[in-house]
């Protein structure tokens, strides 16, 4: 068992304001490329996007406290709102988009606390089981909201599988870039104090 225990830094305003630009172009960018399925299949070119959401959320997770981080994800969650109207063919996608991202995060910091608070030294848990839980809710939401009444139920809930666990395998091979990122660096940062 490690004796890893995360550090903690106060978040400057460059990286809130990054986070905030990085969750926007996020959202945006897998808003309009959820309308394109790839070569007719279930699978939107958006499922391959979105997912950055849930590494930068868990990033930011292990680097900073969870007040700074929710106000992080707050102010990035209103400026997308815009963007993601103004792009997005469909009202709906927007709002279904906001509404699966909004639940979805909030879930994915509350689980990756409360598994950092419990298993401190299991950086790899909190990282995959928040995701991949968050990313399940936040999918779900998002193509009931977004196609329901609009397409019939079963491709609603194809939709929402094949996005899924493309999902659910781009958090697996994101876990050494969070690794990577968000461990060694915390590592590193604390050995020159």
């Amino acid at each position: 068992m490690s004796s890893y225990q995360p550090l903690e830094s106060s978040m400057n305003r460059r990286t809130f304001y990054l986070a905030i630009f990085l969750f926007v172009c996020i959202i945006t960018f897998s808003n309009f490329l959820v309308n394109f399925r790839i070569m007719d299949t279930y699978v939107t070119y958006g499922a391959l996007i979105y997912p950055l959401s849930f590494l930068l959320m868990d990033i930011l997770s292990e680097k900073y406290s969870r007040k700074e981080v929710l106000r992080a994800l707050r102010a990035g969650l209103l400026l997308a709102l815009i963007p993601s109207l103004c792009i997005t063919n469909d009202i709906r996608i927007a709002f279904a988009s906001i509404g699966a991202f909004f639940v979805s995060q909030f879930l994915d910091i509350f689980i990756f606390y409360k598994l950092k608070e419990k298993f401190p030294s299991l950086w790899w848990l909190r990282n995959g089981v928040s995701t991949s839980f968050a990313q399940c809710i936040d999918t779900f939401i998002f193509f009931h909201i977004a196609f329901l009444f609009v397409l019939p139920y079963y491709e609603v809930f194809m939709l929402f599988v094949f996005d899924y666990l493309i999902k659910f395998a781009i958090s697996i091979f994101d876990i050494p870039i969070f690794y990577l990122v968000a461990i060694k660096t915390c590592k590193k940062i604390k050995l020159f104090r």
